[in-house]
């Protein structure tokens, strides 16, 4: 039996890594690495505290224009120019946030690098589970999306310390990851055809089931959202702990973001994706929640691996999840409606976030809204759950 686990290790892997840099590059850095730079941003006057907050949703704006899009882009021009295409303009989009030019120099190319990492989210996950064997596709997921834990450390450990210098090192060190990545993955990206769109047929309609699950996903849009967007401004300014504090809690973030896609993949292997997902979403609710009852260092700091260990599993537990609920040849078009749903929730949220906190100063109202929109969440993974306990694509 060892033999036959590592060859299955070794096999996780081989079909996983190019995702894992993908989702690093898009989403961890793409995304999350900006949330430890407004600090920064804000400190050296390039950015307003509320500019930098509507500068956050614009990225999370391009993430549902990217998944909105991905699709038909690869229909129209095929997986594999739309995925190395995804990872140049990140590389590109770093490179030009490196001038200090303002919130409306900023705005596009923030925009741009959510685009691109709501494509990378979405195909590069439909394309690396198409050859994937089945029994595995929960730890294939969990590779895959650690990619966002790993560029949420990484803006801990090595974005952060730059942009105390100066932001402009921490871009062109992004750049420069994201740069080595699409190189290491552009091989990998080879044979990847258009994908079809399906027709519309009167009969032919998206089960229960798998509703429900997309509808879970999406509201994690919300939930997590204050802690996407404002967690390290919170500890560091809005709790006067520090930028220091705030580092090491977007590190602990990240630490848990690496970790939690694969744990959960693994435990989706085991007790079910369906059992995995419902209780992961009534867990991160609670952790969400956590800042709302207690400022301690300790209570912060089991937040940060909470929420952090969530965010990016479930990406990995409904991809995979659905994969289950779905027919092979459905799987990249509902992914990438789950991943719009989702992204549509995240946009809005992200404004109306950026919005009150603007308006009334205060991060805990927003903490309260995300804890509650999971809970809703767990409720719609629950009844999923009993309407397809396991593979359910013959009944859906």
């Amino acid at each position: 039996m060892a033999p036959l686990a590592r060859e299955m290790q070794v096999l996780w892997w081989r079909h996983a890594w190019p995702g894992f840099l993908g989702t690093l590059s898009g989403v961890g850095l793409g995304r999350f690495a900006y949330t430890s730079l407004m600090p920064f941003l804000i400190a050296s006057g390039a950015l307003t505290a509320a500019a930098a907050a509507y500068l956050g949703a614009a990225n999370l704006m391009g993430y549902f224009v990217g998944a909105a899009l991905a699709a038909r882009l690869a229909q129209a021009v095929g997986m594999t120019r739309a995925l190395r295409a995804a990872f140049v303009l990140t590389t590109l989009s770093f490179v030009a946030c490196i001038p200090e030019w303002g919130f409306w120099w900023y705005f596009p190319w923030r925009v741009l690098i959510g685009v691109t990492g709501g494509l990378l989210m979405v195909l590069g996950a439909g394309f690396l589970y198409a050859g994937s064997p089945p029994e595995g596709r929960g730890r294939i997921g969990g590779v895959v999306f650690a990619g966002v834990g790993g560029g949420i450390a990484l803006a801990g450990l090595v974005v952060t310390p730059l942009a105390a210098l100066d932001p402009a090192w921490a871009w062109a060190v992004m750049a420069l990851g994201a740069g080595v990545a699409s190189v290491a993955t552009w091989p990998r990206w080879r044979g990847g055809g258009t994908i079809p769109l399906p027709r519309r047929r009167g009969g032919q309609r998206l089960g229960a089931a798998a509703s429900l699950a997309i509808l879970g996903f999406a509201m994690d849009g919300i939930g997590y959202t204050a802690h996407a967007l404002f967690w390290v401004d919170f500890i560091a300014r809005y709790l006067g702990r520090g930028a220091s504090a705030g580092a090491l809690a977007w590190t602990l973030f990240g630490i848990g973001a690496t970790l939690g896609p694969m744990v959960a993949g693994a435990m989706g292997d085991t007790i079910g994706l369906g059992r995995a997902l419902a209780l992961g979403l009534l867990v991160k609710s609670l952790g969400v929640a956590l800042p709302v009852l207690s400022t301690a260092p300790l209570a912060l700091a089991v937040s940060s691996l909470v929420v952090g260990a969530l965010s990016p599993a479930f990406p990995a537990l409904t991809s995979a999840r659905l994969a289950e609920l779905v027919p092979p040849s459905e799987l990249t078009r509902v992914w990438g409606l789950a991943t719009l749903a989702f992204a549509a929730l995240q946009a809005v949220a992200g404004y109306a976030m950026s919005y009150a906190f603007a308006e009334f100063g205060s991060y805990v109202p927003l903490f309260m809204a995300g804890s509650l929109a999971l809970l809703i969440g767990a409720g719609a993974a629950l009844l999923s759950l009993i309407l397809a306990p396991r593979a359910a694509i013959d009944e859906i």
